[in-house]
């Protein structure tokens, strides 16, 4: 079953349980057992804009209103990894290699590279992206609290 199609409560506890199995892994394990968690998630087209920062929801908002798109996915993995003790995050609008927009979360100065395609963390250099802007992290950690 799908975590994401089950009650708040649910996703609450499986969401606690992947935090707590973080902190015995590496970080490239971190990073796929994160990415393969969130990539789970059913897309929308649109439910977060990257100009309205202020207004995105915290972590367990997030979870509450259960509504993802890829920027809401993103910030997931980014609060998820963050929570885990992961501090070297960045949430990137970039365009891939066909020219579609894709949203990465870029972990350990983008050695590793989540939210592109399910289980699949990439280990590169960006050179398959052309990151177009880099959201303020320290903006989505005051969500936290």
């Amino acid at each position: 079953m799908n975590i994401f199609q089950s009650t708040y409560d649910t996703r609450l506890q499986s969401w606690y349980s992947l935090r707590s199995q973080l902190k015995n892994l590496t970080l490239p394990e971190q990073c796929i057992e994160v990415d393969n968690w969130w990539q789970k998630a059913p897309l929308v087209s649109h439910y977060l804009h990257q100009a309205e920062l202020s207004t995105w929801p915290g972590p367990w908002e997030l979870l509450v209103e259960n509504n993802y798109c890829m920027l809401a996915r993103g910030l997931g993995m980014c609060y998820t990894l963050y929570l885990s003790g992961v501090s070297n995050i960045e949430l990137a609008l970039a365009k891939d290699d066909m020219n579609e927009d894709v949203v990465l979360v870029l972990v350990d100065s983008a050695k590793y590279i989540l939210n592109y395609h399910p289980n699949t963390v990439i280990s590169n250099t960006l050179t398959e992206f052309k990151i177009t802007n880099k959201l303020d992290i320290e903006e989505l950690t005051k969500r936290i609290k």
